[in-house]
């Protein structure tokens, strides 16, 4: 069966190893997949805010699933075909417990990134590279009260920069009191809070029912613990080498690593049949 779309994690996957570029091959061979007739889409931690450097460098995006499946958006059309995030009452339980806890964080609503301003400088310090520290601070809010900026809605995702190993078991369980959340990891320090239910996977379910398609027309690329759901549903389902071995278990195939443009090597092979 024809691969009909093509989903790509962000970091570790499509991009180069300054979380900012898009490799050249990667471009060329999605572009050429697109005139095929192939849709494409990006499925990213990030939200809508911070996805627009890496689309607009490809030009040709169909869809994006954002904030770890959150919500899906139809680019083109510019709306959402599927959301679900954290209730405003259990994110605002969440801001204050991170706030008890020092632990920098941004969180996500209505496609828009939002940072504590105090935390501004220690958010650089953490795990930013001085190209994604710019384009992060060019589209990130940084508002004295976080809670007031969420004005009654849902959140999309929490990203918690750094959290020291030895403090991990401990937040869970606190983060679990505020009630039911999806826990998960991008990087190799942050942490991640979603709805529960929430996944790249369940996402891709959503677009593809929305799109009228099945697993087995769909390719799918991931490096980290975020992606596995993703991974494991698509049937066409690349981890990248330089990927975590949880990603590399949940896929059917492995990729070269992203900073040596694997998923256009991949897309050459398996949709352009170079």
């Amino acid at each position: 069966m024809a691969i009909k779309l093509i989903v790509m994690d962000l970091d570790g996957t499509l991009l180069d190893d300054d979380h900012v570029t898009v490799p050249e091959r990667n471009i060329r061979a999605l572009r050429a997949a697109s005139q095929r007739g192939v849709k494409l889409a990006i499925a990213s931690g990030r939200t809508w805010s911070l996805l627009a450097g890496a689309t607009e460098q490809l030009g040709l995006m169909d869809y994006a699933l954002v904030g770890n499946g959150a919500a899906v958006r139809d680019i083109h059309h510019r709306r959402r075909i599927y959301e679900r995030g954290i209730p405003n009452p259990q994110a605002l339980e969440l801001i204050d417990l991170l706030r008890r806890e020092d632990i920098p964080f941004e969180v996500y609503a209505g496609g828009q990134n939002y940072v504590q301003a105090q935390d501004k400088e220690r958010v650089h310090a953490i795990n930013l590279t001085p190209e994604f520290a710019d384009f992060f601070d060019s589209v990130c809010l940084f508002p004295d009260d976080v809670k007031e900026a969420l004005a009654g809605r849902a959140a999309e995702k929490f990203n918690l920069f750094y959290v020291p190993a030895d403090r991990r078991e401990a937040l869970t369980a606190q983060a679990a009191g505020t009630g039911p959340l999806a826990i998960s990891q991008a990087l190799e320090d942050n942490m991640e809070f979603n709805a529960v239910g929430v996944n790249k996977g369940t996402a891709l379910q959503a677009l593809c029912a929305h799109l009228g398609l099945t697993a087995e027309e769909v390719m799918a690329f991931g490096d980290a613990g975020n992606d596995l759901e993703m991974l494991q549903w698509a049937h066409w389902s690349f981890a990248m080498d330089s990927g975590t071995r949880e990603a590399k278990g949940a896929a059917r195939f492995i990729a070269p690593a992203n900073s040596q443009a694997g998923v256009g090597q991949m897309v050459e092979q398996y949709v352009l049949n170079l």
